[in-house]
């Protein structure tokens, strides 16, 4: 961490009270073998075996999993789950942390819980078996949501808006309810980061990456984008939703930019391999808690830089990085 980070920070956050609300779902892994010799007796066909299953939280559980590890006090959900045994499981895992999952609604029978059910054969991934990314929800169902959130949002430091699935929950005509929500509650942080709509939000914090950022514009993404092509079509992007931008860009670190200023922070030369899935979760949680806590966005963007660098090194998971990980990280 820069030598002028305040360390005091991390005592601000435990008493921080974050929302977040979006995608949920299970990461489901398991240990997956093929070739096994045995044929089942029923079809004639090969049997695979599966082992040791353990069970996470993904998606936008993955962003309450990191702000945990960073310390946040109360966590509230807002998202659905189905009536089976993976909404059974998501529940479980939030309530043993605490997270409180009052606005946490469990659909009809029509509802699958979203899992990324992701088979291990040693080292590798396998192909990945999705439940549940393609649900519909109902207006009716959004509509509690939505009535959840405006109850809560006056208890709220932060609130976190999440897309992650191809048939989200906040499908681009809910953003409209959502900003007006948002421009009603100016005290409120918001940080946003949303595959497919996040350019329909204002006065958010959005975080993208620069494939995001040239599909949000409408450009074409170069190979290597460089600092230049960031700051002029980030501010373009700030222009248009009205909030300060992150640009994420791997190995060579991170942007903000509102509309007066430019930070700018680089990334951190780690020994591999490495593993990004789940990095800009991180980011994500990271730089709510900071600004939160009330750090400067050159203070939140190196938190967040750093806690990325935490994570990429835990590899086959959705890492997270502590206070303390963070502060030794060089």
């Amino acid at each position: 961490m820069p030598p002028d980070f305040p360390s005091l920070i991390f005592t601000r956050i435990p008493s921080l009270k974050v929302g977040i609300i979006g995608d949920f779902a299970v990461d489901l892994y398991f240990d997956y073998q093929t070739q096994t010799g045995e044929i089942s007796l029923e079809t004639g066909l090969g049997v695979h075996w599966g082992a040791q299953p353990r069970a996470s939280l993904g998606a936008a559980g993955n962003v309450v999993q990191n702000l945990l590890a960073l310390g946040i006090g109360t966590v509230w959900v807002m998202g659905c789950v189905g009536p089976d045994l993976f909404g059974r499981e998501m529940r479980h895992l939030f309530e043993r942390q605490d997270v409180q999952t009052d606005h946490l609604l469990t659909v009809g029978e029509d509802w699958d819980t979203c899992v990324y059910a992701k088979p291990m054969q040693g080292d590798t991934e396998a192909n990945r078996i999705d439940f549940g990314s393609h649900n519909t929800l109902s207006d009716n169902d959004f509509n509690y949501l939505l009535d959840a959130l405006r109850q809560r949002l006056p208890q709220l430091d932060a609130l976190i808006i999440n897309q992650q699935f191809p048939s989200p929950l906040l499908t681009p005509d809910r953003i409209g309810p959502l900003n007006e929500l948002i421009r009603q509650h100016p005290t409120v942080r918001f940080v946003a980061d949303l595959r497919d709509s996040g350019a329909l939000l204002r006065g958010v914090t959005l975080k993208v990456n620069t494939a995001e950022l040239a599909r949000f514009l409408n450009i074409n993404h170069p190979q290597n984008p460089d600092t230049d092509w960031c700051v002029k079509h980030g501010a373009a992007l700030t222009r248009q939703t009205g909030g300060p931008l992150v640009i994420t860009r791997g190995e060579a670190g991170m942007l903000y930019l509102d509309d007066k200023h430019t930070h700018a922070v680089a990334g951190l030369s780690l020994p591999g391999p490495l593993d990004t899935v789940g990095a800009g979760d991180t980011v994500v949680a990271a730089l709510t808690a900071a600004l939160g806590a009330g750090a400067s966005p050159s203070q939140a963007l190196a938190l967040a830089n750093a806690a990325a660098a935490v994570t990429v090194q835990k590899l086959s998971q959705t890492g997270t990085a502590t206070p303390e990980e963070i502060l030794n990280i060089t």
